[in-house]
């Protein structure tokens, strides 16, 4: 799930058996990045991002869990597939 709150986006992802979640996202300049999350006592993992005022566009992400398994944002409606086919969720201008 993700919030949008004034100037942040803040993810929400829900594994109560994961020991490690990140977001790994592309932006509109079309750089990969990672931010790591931080669990809560409820079994949710939480990360803020924040946005750039200057910055237009779209941002394609997915959750790395435990290094080793990728998992899509239930609560994003929009999917794409990335330039190696993998799918991503979608926030944003498509």
């Amino acid at each position: 799930m993700v919030r949008t709150l004034p100037g942040v986006l803040q993810f929400i992802f829900e594994d109560p058996h994961a020991s490690r979640v990140e977001i790994h996202g592309t932006g509109p300049d079309g750089c990969d990045r990672s931010w790591p999350m931080a669990p809560a006592a409820d079994g949710r993992w939480i990360a803020s991002l924040r946005l750039d005022p200057e910055a237009e566009g779209r941002f394609d992400f997915r959750y790395l869990v435990d290094g080793r398994f990728w998992a899509l944002d239930e609560g994003v409606r929009t999917l794409v597939r990335d330039d190696r086919g993998h799918c991503r969720s979608r926030l944003g201008a498509c």
